[in-house]
């Protein structure tokens, strides 16, 4: 179940990934990022309202959610958009890749969990597809000497996401509601969000919304919401180290998006298939582990 979930949530994810990029087309990432955040928000909040109960606020669960979701979308997006203007989209997105591995060792030390090794090898082939794939599809250019410095944005964002994933586990495994759960990190990051705008005049100056941007960032945010519902619901049922890889595997689904639904769709070269090939089998090694 937990596998069927994971995949099911990357699923989603590379579906949100590819409204967006219809949405953002006609707008920004900050407008972009409010109105996905908001929607989502409402959705959560709707459904977990009634099911809410004073135990859960006075649940130690309740602070780790919210930590969660400081870490991871709020702070991961932020250095992600950072990390895009110094190093490029193909470097960020292939250090940013590597986040189940450092799900992996946080979850082995803090959770207890068993790296067998199928899926150390899954986790490995995965994060060498994805970072493939990703390098042949955002052409960059070298990265200078002068600027690795600016690596460090890519690697804190991987690294958060890879802690939150573990966070939100632990979590769960106090207070087993993943619909509250995801709820409480929608919710946080969208305060986030919120008092950044109000704190910096140039993000606020940034927001520009009309009619047709804002109902695709609406659509993407009920894909991103199912999206993360999906995963939080995959760590209730099984551990962060199979579920972290398994979810992250959206970058590659997008081509399948992409294939079905649009024509202009990025051109297919031997990277791009030898990295699909070892994310499929890398996901294999997990599922068979």
């Amino acid at each position: 179940m937990a596998i069927t979930l994971a995949l099911f949530s990357s699923l989603l994810i590379s579906g949100t990934t590819i409204i967006m990029k219809k949405g953002i087309e006609r707008t920004n990432p900050t407008s972009a990022m409010l109105v996905v955040t908001l929607v989502g928000t409402l959705i959560l909040v709707g459904l977990s309202l009634p099911q809410i109960q004073l135990d859960h606020l006075k649940s130690k669960a309740f602070l780790l959610f919210i930590l969660a979701g400081i870490f991871s979308p709020a702070l991961v997006r932020w250095l992600y958009f950072i990390s895009l203007d110094r190093i490029g989209p193909s470097m960020s997105s292939s250090i940013l890749s590597t986040g189940p591995v450092f799900t992996a060792v946080i979850a082995t030390v803090f959770l207890k969990e068993k790296a067998t090794l199928n899926i150390a090898l899954g986790i490995i082939l995965i994060i060498g597809g994805i970072i493939t794939f990703e390098r042949d599809i955002h052409i960059d250019g070298k990265l200078t000497v002068r600027r690795k410095q600016d690596l460090i944005f890519a690697l804190l964002a991987a690294f958060l996401v890879g802690l939150a994933i573990v966070i939100r586990k632990m979590g769960l495994n106090i207070l087993d509601e993943p619909l509250f759960g995801v709820t409480v990190g929608f919710t946080t990051s969208l305060v986030f969000y919120t008092i950044m705008c109000l704190a910096f005049k140039g993000m606020r100056a940034a927001i520009s919304l009309n009619r047709k941007n804002t109902l695709y960032l609406c659509g993407a945010g009920v894909f991103l919401t199912a999206g993360w519902l999906t995963l939080f619901y995959a760590l209730s049922y099984g551990d962060a180290i199979i579920v972290a890889p398994l979810a992250s595997l959206h970058p590659v689904m997008v081509l399948g998006w992409s294939y079905l639904f649009f024509k202009d769709m990025e051109k297919i070269t031997f990277k791009t298939v030898l990295g699909i090939i070892l994310v499929l089998i890398g996901v294999l090694l997990i599922t068979l582990r």
